[in-house]
């Protein structure tokens, strides 16, 4: 009897591993974007914060033509 109860045990315990093993998989296939885009259509999933490349006290460009 003893040997029943540890086979159900170890096999109840290899079949949450399995499934938990399941689960996560199909968890990070779903975090992949590129699978459900379409062909030639472009997303943006993250842009850096825009810097200054100017210092607020320094002045405005000027553009300029030079004159021969």
């Amino acid at each position: 009897m003893r040997d029943v109860f540890y086979t159900l045990l170890v096999v109840w315990i290899v079949s949450r591993i399995l499934s938990s093993v399941n689960t996560v998989r199909s968890k990070t296939t779903n975090k992949n974007p590129s699978a459900s885009r379409k062909e030639g259509k472009t997303t943006v999933e993250y842009m850096p914060p825009q810097k200054k490349s100017v210092v607020d006290t320094e002045g405005e460009y000027v553009d300029f033509e030079e004159i021969k």
